[in-house]
């Protein structure tokens, strides 16, 4: 295992979802060195890069869940301070990628994976340890959450 090219195919998406999550900038910084200081701590034999992403994803929500548990983190910045950083070229994404962000926790991982990593719905229940299909009916409640928000914003 070669933690210097994993590092580097990886990097940028545990940021991502760090931030999805933290919506500070030094904390998910944080949180992404944490995710490969355990890999190196504990290293894994990964099936493929889809398997190290998806590794790597988890790791780093199950950081940013503890962090955010602790009493001092209750606080949370907004959206717009995390925006610039995920920002897409496509204004509706954008408005799209604000709603996800603003999901529960337990389906924003979910909708990130699916939507935004390309993984599929078996890949997720595995990495994530769910049955396919409460996966699916937690998708499913993702989706009308955002459908919802969606008809909301645009009435």
């Amino acid at each position: 295992m070669d933690i210097e090219q994993i590092y580097h195919r990886q990097v940028d998406s545990v940021y991502r979802v760090a931030m999805m999550y933290l919506k500070n900038q030094q904390d998910a910084e944080d949180a992404t060195q944490t995710a490969f200081i355990n890999l190196i701590k504990n290293p894994v034999e990964f099936e493929s890069e889809a398997h190290e992403k998806a590794w790597l994803i988890v790791t780093v929500s199950n950081l940013c869940k503890n962090q955010l548990n602790h009493w001092y983190k209750k606080k949370r910045t907004d959206y717009e301070a995390i925006a610039p950083l995920l920002q897409t070229r496509d204004p509706e994404s954008d408005q799209i990628l604000e709603q996800v962000l603003n999901l529960p926790d337990d389906l924003k991982v979910i909708i990130y994976m699916y939507y935004y990593e390309g993984y599929s719905t078996r890949e997720i229940s595995r990495y994530l340890d769910l049955n396919e299909s409460t996966l699916r009916s937690r998708m499913q409640k993702a989706r009308e959450l955002l459908r919802i928000e969606w008809e909301d914003v645009h009435e």
